[in-house]
């Protein structure tokens, strides 16, 4: 389940602001000050919600690079499946599922899984 956005937060804002609108009492109006305050804290939200995201894309670039500098170069990197350190040349790059993976000789291996990077013999 997805936590709650900016976008959804200022949609049910609204509607509730509108309904609030329509049946508020001419002698009581609705506080303007609570409103500034409310639509403020909104963009904040919205704008930490952008850094976030722009953030994230500029990890996703760095994974990238730090992927493509590893091509041609003998690589160590750990074996899940058997627990070993295994060593190979890493040949491409590639990204699964936002995850930035490298081939070394036939094994798709994550950035985290590799421990040392050495040129190519």
């Amino acid at each position: 389940m997805e936590g709650i956005n900016s976008q959804t937060a200022s949609i049910d804002y609204f509607q509730l602001l509108t309904v609030q609108l329509q049946h508020q009492d001419p002698v009581d109006p609705v506080d303007q000050e609570g409103l500034i305050n409310d639509l403020t804290q909104f963009s904040i939200l919205e704008g930490i919600e952008n850094l976030n995201a722009s953030f994230n894309q500029y990890m996703q670039l760095q994974e990238l690079t730090q992927g493509v500098n590893l091509i041609g170069k003998s690589v160590d990197y750990l074996d899940e499946a058997s627990g070993s350190i295994k060593s190979g040349v890493a040949t491409d790059v590639f990204n699964i599922d936002d995850s930035i993976q490298v081939l070394v000789d036939g094994q798709t291996v994550s950035l985290d899984q590799i421990a040392r990077v050495a040129e190519a013999a």
